[in-house]
């Protein structure tokens, strides 16, 4: 999910001379926080910002309506994040360019009829998310600093829960998947806006950077007004079809 803010954020910046997209990371709170900075200060910073935040109300609010196209786009993106990576380990001018594409392009035709393994990739992935999130956020709450090592076993579980889960309850699991990577969409695409105007982005720098408790804030209030939003429109469809079969 945050791949998608540094990329964002990297095409906002200088040229690389070519140089491929590599696969990054789990970032830190402070890159999160650099790449949202480098964001809003770019020259189309704005409009990748609005972009974010668009896109990010999409996924938290018509989730379940429009999945398939949901699934297709993310699996777009991480094919081409992982063709671009892999092209980049080759020799030939812009080859990443080619992989990355060709690798987007793959994904997304097999994410139509292999929908279901592809909601279970994308709630395996947001699980270990969440699992990895929250096994950071204890940690550093209660000043155990040396449990950050085993955080891959949060992870891990969130991706085994979730990824598990899609092939059970596949509506909840899409409606949560959606919600919580709209969150982060919407909260960058926002935090992202308001760096953009110093007297904000000095008062809010550095509470982003220290408070971890406001990280968990901008992310988890979205993605519960999503999985509420979401869960209302699925309960009243539900009451229009009964009602009208009734009658």
């Amino acid at each position: 999910m945050f791949a998608l803010i540094v990329a964002a954020a990297d095409a906002t910046s200088e040229p690389s001379n070519g140089s491929p997209i590599t696969l990054p990371d789990i970032p830190t709170l402070n890159e999160v926080v650099d790449h949202l900075l480098a964001l809003g200060e770019g020259p189309y910073g704005a409009v990748m910002a609005m972009l974010l935040l668009a896109c990010g109300l999409v996924y938290m609010l018509q989730g379940w309506k429009i999945f398939k196209i949901l699934v297709i786009a993310n699996a777009a993106v991480l094919g081409a994040i992982a063709g671009a990576h892999v092209g980049g380990l080759m020799s030939g001018e812009n080859t990443w360019l080619y992989t990355g594409i060709g690798g987007g392009l793959l994904l997304a035709v097999l994410a139509g009829p292999l929908m279901s393994y592809a909601v279970s990739v994308m709630g395996g992935l947001a699980g270990s998310f969440v699992g990895y999130g929250l096994w950071s956020y204890v940690a550093h709450t209660i000043g155990r600093e040396n449990l950050m090592q085993y955080a891959w076993a949060g992870a891990l579980i969130g991706l085994i829960a979730l990824g598990l889960l899609a092939f059970v309850i596949l509506q909840s699991v899409v409606t949560i998947v959606t919600s919580i990577q709209g969150a982060v969409m919407v909260s960058s695409g926002i935090v992202a806006l308001l760096m953009k105007h110093p007297p904000l982005r000095d008062s809010l720098e550095q509470p982003l950077r220290t408070n971890n408790h406001l990280a968990l804030l901008l992310v988890g209030v979205p993605a519960v007004i999503g999985i509420a939003f979401q869960y209302s429109g699925v309960v009243k469809k539900a009451k229009k079809k009964k009602s009208a079969g009734g009658g």
